[in-house]
């Protein structure tokens, strides 16, 4: 009897039986991200920033970063805005490095190429795995995977898209 009267005063009044404050049981399946891109590219930065070495573990946390607003070019162009900053303090002070060791890089070339080059192997890995480029291929959901699928199934033999998957499946 009481339903019946609580459906009457809601009809009439407009009033509603009481919930518990609990949300929709749908609701709760439906996940919406309502962060920017330009907000992901900077969680992903500092989280790149951040890492202590270059892992799986940090390749989870970049995709757990982007979750479902996903790996979209805006992201990737939002990303690689904000390091541009970086990059170029880093090219800045290497630039200063150079000067002051000029005459060091004349009188030692062989010791400063590997020196190069052991940076390089430090530095690359990390940017190529960043992107999405892993051992068995693309990463699911990452920028590598978009790139892909721009191909339609035909990768060209030495595309850059091709010299940076073969990076990742070595480099490692």
């Amino acid at each position: 009897m009481s339903s019946i009267i609580e459906a009457i005063l809601a009809c009439l009044c407009g009033i509603g039986p009481a919930t518990d404050g609990s949300d929709n049981e749908k609701q709760a399946l439906i996940a919406k991200d309502t962060r920017t891109a330009e907000e992901v590219a900077g969680e992903l930065v500092h989280a790149i920033l951040e890492a202590k070495k270059s892992d799986r573990a940090l390749s989870k946390e970049l995709n757990d970063i982007v979750g479902d607003y996903g790996w979209t070019e805006r992201v990737a162009e939002w990303t690689l805005n904000k390091l541009k900053p970086v990059l170029k303090e880093a090219l800045d002070k290497t630039w200063e490095v150079a000067k002051e060791i000029e005459g060091f890089v004349q009188e030692h070339p062989v010791m400063c190429t590997v020196i190069a080059l052991g940076v390089l192997v430090m530095v690359a890995p990390w940017a190529i795995e960043a992107l999405g480029f892993g051992e068995l291929g693309p990463v699911e959901g990452s920028y590598a995977a978009l790139w892909q699928s721009r191909y339609a199934g035909y990768v060209p033999k030495g595309s850059l898209f091709s010299f940076f998957q073969r990076l990742g499946m070595t480099w490692h």
